[in-house]
């Protein structure tokens, strides 16, 4: 049964990505509604075996990894310093009053405990950087002073977002334990994780810097098709996102940096093309694996706190990257941001994902359905509104002169 349904995933994959494509929608939501059915499915039958388990979560998290390996591989460090003085203030804001509202929600209004408030904190801080740029991209107007702007900020937000899930997670052991002198644990076990953070990025920056090169160059003589030159690539990043494992945060935050360390090198971003291929193949397995953890009947039961926690997360985004961003735009550029920040899915789902896998007990059935609701309602409203406003909307440069 499990080859069957594996067989089945590599036949229909194009075909979902067809239709979603059709439907405008991204492919994420289409491989999670395919994790809700097929997980409907299994439990109705009884066909889910623990080999059947254990194999979709070692694919869902090798798929996490080339998630994220991707997203650092994309991204350039010295690059990203550059963008700071531009897009510092609209990327703090906007984390900042997201961060804040996700927790003020969770823990105040729908009553969570800390620990889970801080996740969904956490999960609401971040944004998913393709689900809007594809929408830019598909209208032409990626390459404009805005589109650019979008880039720039959505990566901060997702980088942010990872060391805040390193944080979050070397503290929540702490917080769990209980102890009476609860916050003098967090705060010595927040310094530790920084302590250990700040050891394993230096690793990464003299990888990158002494390293990286040769390896590449190495593996570049010896390979005998690129092929193999970008398995190596990704097992150098596997590497490194299980030593990041080891030392108490997770696979996703290894495998960010693994490929911040590869970004520098143009022989290795290169292989980003070749990559897509282990991309494609590994990484509807996560999303496929979100929808297959949740139960139907959770996401029907929680639909009223999905729908709270829709508005927070849609409205938070919204203001709070629109408000800063007036200040370099007009109303109607800041509002077209600010609404491209609003989808979440990548980052988000890693953080919900990883944070289940700690202990059970800090995302259950009910807030893990709610997120996913969420990232649904995020991923599909947002870039259908996003592009009509880009249809009819002229362009001019980022400048104050052009406020409305």
């Amino acid at each position: 049964m499990l080859m069957f349904v594996l067989g089945a995933i590599f036949v229909l994959n194009p075909v979902l990505g067809h239709f979603c494509r059709r439907l405008g929608i991204p492919v994420s939501v289409g491989y999670i509604i395919a994790g809700l059915l097929l997980g409907g499915v299994l439990r109705q039958f009884e066909l889910q075996t623990t080999e059947f388990d254990s194999v979709f979560a070692a694919l869902a998290s090798l798929g996490v990894v080339a998630l994220l390996f991707r997203v650092g591989l994309r991204s350039h460090t010295s690059a990203l310093l550059e963008k700071l003085p531009a897009a510092s203030v609209i990327w703090f804001c906007n984390v900042a009053g997201s961060l804040s509202v996700g927790f003020v929600v969770a823990y105040y209004l729908l009553g969570w405990s800390i620990e889970t408030s801080l996740i969904i904190g956490v999960a609401f801080s971040a944004t998913s950087v393709a689900v809007s740029v594809a929408v830019w991209d598909e209208a032409g107007k990626l390459a404009s002073g805005e589109g650019q702007m979008l880039v720039d900020v959505a990566e901060l937000d997702d980088l942010s977002a990872a060391v805040l899930l390193a944080i979050l997670i070397g503290v929540l052991p702490a917080m769990l334990a209980g102890y009476d002198d609860l916050w003098l644990q967090v705060g010595s076990a927040s310094l530790v994780i920084l302590g250990k953070l700040a050891l394993f990025i230096a690793g990464c920056y003299l990888f990158a810097f002494f390293i990286e090169k040769r390896f590449t160059s190495f593996n570049a003589r010896l390979s005998e098709s690129e092929s193999i030159m970008t398995i190596s690539i990704l097992g150098a990043g596997l590497a490194i996102a299980a030593l990041a494992d080891a030392l108490g945060f997770s696979l996703a935050i290894g495998a960010l940096f693994a490929g911040l360390a590869f970004s520098r090198d143009p022989d290795a971003v290169r292989t980003d093309g070749r990559f897509s291929y282990i991309y494609d193949l590994l990484t509807p397995f996560f999303f496929i694996h979100i929808g297959m953890q949740t139960d139907v009947g959770s996401l029907l039961t929680a639909m009223d706190i999905g729908l709270v926690l829709f508005l927070a997360a849609a409205g938070i985004k919204l203001v709070s990257t629109a408000l800063p961003a007036l200040l370099s735009m007009n109303r109607t550029h800041a509002l077209m941001l600010g609404l491209s920040m609003v989808p979440r899915a990548e980052i988000a789902l890693v953080v919900m994902y990883t944070c289940r896998a700690i202990d059970p007990g800090l995302v259950p059935d009910d807030v893990f359905a709610s997120m996913v609701l969420v990232s649904l309602g995020t991923c599909i409203l947002a870039p259908v509104i996003l592009r009509k406003m880009l249809s009819v909307q002229g362009y001019g440069s980022l400048s104050g002169t052009n406020k409305q």
